[in-house]
């Protein structure tokens, strides 16, 4: 007889380091451990190793360590199915402890840091990092580094854990080393470069310490070696795993027949992931089959005649077998496994769907109990109510009307609205001027709005209705557009416009609309021309603006325009109701940010500028004066627009269409408060401010709203 040799397997030879405070400890266990699967090990995790690394900041004491490793080793072993499902399991768990530990811990002893697991699977390894953690695997020559891409949160520091996992191959000579971040940092790449194709594990790990400059490590080194040359190193012995329900087994019958024990695969089967749901569904189909099978039977003997006489009959030749219909057998064997899928498929997305409602609403109480045990500290607090709000709206996603996950959104979004003094308003839509339409400006005087459209040409007016919750007009008025004719002149292209109230010389008010080059059409309400028509007026400034002119305003009868070419703004003075005179340099002096980026301004007696940046400016008499935006939740890094009230407070009103909001800040810039709107915000462009009639007015999207303020 021949004999079969087997190749004989590589051999692991183990090392384990701490050094801390220039002391070194050879046995680095339980900061750094190797673990061989217990005899009562879960389904798929016969033959497999375990190598642990922690590394904690913070005040951690060794019983921690030893209770995070036992958590970690105890839940791998005894989760089955894939090793990369038990590994993130495993890390859930390590994490889950740490962060609960930390919460009923003082803040100066919590303890964060980084895990770093690796599974030895006949040639396969595959590591996790969870924190702060490095590994690297010598393959040869060629070093292989983990992670690839930068640090991830650390553990303990919220309830769920972010890990990272990889997967490599190992063969003899090759070298596995966990160690501290800050061994690696200190030494460097090419330092570990120099010290791991060392001959024996004692001598990477001496070199390891003489690398490591003043850096405090923990190193964990695997190489796996040939039999004959692989010393003989002791694992700690594994935590026995979570507690099974033992089963009853037969005794074995006397002189059993050996006979060759079947491979088992690692992971659960398909009946194992379904549960009884498939195992009721087999069940139904097995009965429909008897039933059926019992029906025909009963059928056909029903059909068939009586006991037959005996009588001589003459022999007849033999019937040939008809031939089988291979087209239907063939879509019987196809059909019923299908169904069988669809079934089973159904069945899974059922109580899947349902397992994951839950998951997520038990998330979303689990965040607003550490929220509400933050209780006013805003930093520990908001990250909470803000995890709670994305597991409320994912539950209320899966089943939009069930009442728990509606409550939980709304009680998380009314905590996230109190700690950044949002008010939610409820706006009114007045009008809606259609698609292809770009209304950009608005101008609120009394009951009558006014809306322009630079790219369109037009000026249109609405009349807002007694009760505020509409407009009388059923079609709006255009009483101005582009290529109109006034006495003699054309309206050319329209750029902004204002309403301007009597002051100085000028006896009236009324709307003024600048055109390019300097035009101005002037339009009052109380007068109107033959037969209803609007009366209109045409005439030009004394001097037009060097450049297109960015916004205009006016106060007390004076009209103002914003020249972002000559970087000035030019104040005009009224004669009667025309503008004919040069203007008055507003800055004296350059202003002291250049008003080449400026968007937009507003006037009540002070003039404020806004920039496409979000800054804005404050000035009186040319001169600056202090205002700068604090306390925003956020930035204004999209702002659109900006209003004031010239009768009002002195709050200054700042469309903000990146974050779908308006700003309200005090006369020095201080954030008041803020006022967001389901839908009516997304698309915004203009806004107006009534504070004696508690109104806002915004244009977003093409459309008009009104919203009354608290």
């Amino acid at each position: 007889m021949e004999s079969a040799t087997r190749n004989p397997q590589p051999a692991i030879s183990i090392g384990t380091l701490r050094v801390t405070g220039g002391t070194r400890l050879e046995d680095a266990a339980p900061f750094a451990t190797a673990l061989a699967s217990p005899p009562r090990a879960a389904r798929g995790r016969e033959g497999e190793r375990l190598f642990i690394l922690l590394d904690l900041t913070g005040p951690a004491s060794p019983h921690l360590y030893r209770e995070l490793r036992e958590v970690v080793a105890q839940t791998y072993w005894s989760t089955g199915g894939s090793i990369t499902a038990a590994l993130r399991q495993a890390a859930a768990a390590a994490n889950r402890y740490l962060f609960r530990t930390n919460l009923h811990s003082d803040p100066s002893g919590r303890c964060y840091g980084g895990l770093t697991c690796a599974v030895l699977h006949g040639d396969d390894l595959f590591i996790l990092q969870a924190g702060p953690a490095w590994a690297c695997v010598l393959h040869g020559e060629h070093i292989e580094h983990f992670p690839r891409d930068g640090d991830l949160p650390h553990l303990g520091m919220g309830p769920l854990a972010d890990v990272r996992l990889h997967h490599t191959f190992v063969a003899t000579g090759d070298t596995l080393l966990l160690a501290s971040p800050a061994l690696v940092q200190e030494a460097g790449d090419a330092g570990i470069a120099r010290v791991l194709p060392r001959a024996e594990v004692q001598e990477v790990l001496d070199g390891l310490e003489q690398i490591r400059g003043e850096a405090d490590f923990t190193a964990l080194v695997v190489r796996w070696a040939p039999p004959e040359e692989a010393p003989m190193v002791s694992e700690a012995p594994a935590p026995p795993p979570l507690r099974r329900p033992r089963r009853e087994r037969p005794q074995p019958r006397p002189k059993p027949r050996p006979r060759p024990r079947p491979a088992r695969e690692p992971g659960p089967g398909l009946g194992e992931r379904m549960g009884k749901a498939v195992r009721y569904i087999g069940r139904g189909i097995a009965a429909l089959g008897v039933w059926l099978v019992g029906g025909v039977s009963a059928l056909f003997r029903r059909m068939l005649p009586g006991p037959e006489r005996k009588a001589r009959r003459r022999a007849r030749p033999p019937r040939p077998i008809p031939e089988e219909n291979r087209t239907v057998m063939m879509t019987i064997a196809i059909g019923i496994p299908i169904v069988l899928a669809i079934i089973v498929a159904l069945a899974y997305l059922w109580f899947g769907a349902d397992a994951r409602f839950h998951s997520v609403i038990n998330q979303a109480e689990e965040e607003i109990a550490l929220a509400q045990a933050a209780g006013s500290i805003l930093e520990e607090a908001r990250p909470h109510w803000e995890a709670a709000l994305e597991h409320a709206t994912a539950a209320a996603a899966l089943r939009p009307n069930d009442p728990a996950a509606t409550a939980l959104q709304a009680q998380a979004q009314a905590a996230l609205d109190l700690l950044d003094s949002v008010i939610r308003l409820t706006p009114v839509q007045l009008w809606d001027f259609g698609r292809g339409t770009v209304p950009r400006q608005l101008v609120v005087h009394g009951q009558m709005l006014f809306v322009l459209d630079p790219a369109g040409g037009w000026v249109a007016q609405l009349t807002l209705n007694p009760a505020g919750d509409g407009v009388i007009e059923e079609e709006a008025e255009i009483i101005v557009k582009t290529g109109q004719r006034i006495g003699e002149r054309k309206v050319g292209d329209l750029v902004d416009f204002i309403w301007v109230d009597s002051g100085g010389e000028r006896q009236t008010s009324g709307l003024l609309i600048l055109e390019e080059g300097g035009g101005l059409v002037g339009y009052d309400p109380a007068w109107g021309g033959e037969g209803g028509t609007t009366q209109l007026t045409h005439s030009f400034l004394g001097t037009p603006p060097s450049g297109t002119p960015r916004a205009v305003g006016s106060f007390e009868g004076r009209f103002y325009v914003l020249d972002a070419t000559a970087d000035q703004i030019w104040r005009y003075e009224p004669r009667s109701d025309t503008y004919p005179d040069p203007p008055d340099r507003y800055f004296v002096t350059p202003p002291p940010r250049p008003l080449a980026t400026a968007l937009d301004m507003a006037i009540d007696g002070n003039i404020y500028v806004l920039y496409t940046d979000g800054m804005i400016l404050k000035f009186l008499g040319g001169e600056r004066q202090p205002f700068e935006v604090q306390g925003l939740p956020g930035d204004l890094g999209q702002a659109i627009a900006l209003a004031v009230d010239p009768d009002g407070s002195g709050a200054v009103y700042v469309a903000d269409r990146g974050n779908r909001r308006v700003i309200v800040l005090g006369p020095d810039g201080i954030f008041q408060t803020q006022f967001r709107a389901e839908g009516a915000f997304d698309g915004l462009e203009a806004l107006a401010v009534d504070e004696v009639a508690r109104r806002l007015y915004v244009v977003s999207a093409g459309r008009l709203y009104l919203a009354p303020l608290p």
